[in-house]
């Protein structure tokens, strides 16, 4: 029997994906699990013990420097998943993975996942799409740290993190979204009070809620459209 639930689950759009035999195949060693606010679930370079598969919440891949400093180079929702280094020869985590906003998911034991997604086999062939569109997100992100304002990538932040929860309401802290960006939190202060004088947000103590949608999308860089265009051509 399946570990603490008995349907597919209903937030994870990579899992509704597979065909229902082959998820009926993959649902009994399927764990749910909450995702705690700032949680850790891999350290770079470290061994991985699951996979996740979000259904509420957003992880953060990132980056961390030898001085302690780091960046946010690809977000993770409900479109996809965490451990395709599993599938691997190597294995090891390439960042350290966080998570962004709390929420829920579903993980599975590297062993498990390894017998459910042999090569040929509907769920490898899945996850190496979405592969390929998790590695167009990070390239995506490095030449977007390195050439637009920082008005135009916290416009795109906001967008990624708004496309993976159910409210207008996104949890978060100047401070975690200075580190994430990888910018001074005045920076961020600087470049929030103009889009909220524009009414595009509201950003009070620990919270950000999105006013206008589409005035966010008109202020951000072209790599918000790239990147989910790019998920939409791989995985529909």
């Amino acid at each position: 029997m399946p570990k603490n639930h008995t349907s597919r689950p209903p937030g994870n759009r990579l899992l509704q994906r597979l065909p229902k035999s082959n998820y009926d195949a993959l649902l009994p060693h399927l764990e749910e699990v909450p995702l705690r606010a700032k949680q850790v679930l891999y350290e770079a370079g470290a061994p991985i013990d699951y996979a996740y598969f979000p259904a509420l919440g957003v992880l953060s891949a990132v980056t961390v420097m030898e001085d302690g400093s780091m960046i946010e180079v690809a977000t993770i929702g409900r479109e996809g998943m965490v451990g395709m280094p599993l599938l691997l020869e190597d294995g090891g985590a390439p960042h350290r993975l966080i998570v962004q906003v709390p929420g829920a998911g579903f993980r599975i034991a590297a062993d498990d996942l390894k017998s459910q997604a042999k090569e040929g086999t509907p769920l490898r062939e899945l996850l190496g799409r979405y592969h390929l569109a998790f590695l167009r997100q990070t390239a995506q992100s490095v030449a977007c740290n390195g050439l637009h304002r920082v008005s135009q990538r916290i416009c795109r932040w906001l967008l990624e993190t708004h496309d993976r929860v159910d409210s207008d309401d996104l949890p978060l802290t100047q401070e975690f979204l200075s580190i994430m960006l990888g910018v001074q939190r005045s920076s961020v202060t600087e470049v929030l009070q103009p889009l909220q004088e524009k009414g595009l947000i509201e950003s009070s103590r620990g919270t950000v809620r999105v006013l206008d949608r589409a005035g966010l999308e008109a202020a951000s860089c072209e790599c918000y459209r790239s990147v989910r265009e790019y998920y939409g051509h791989l995985l529909g």
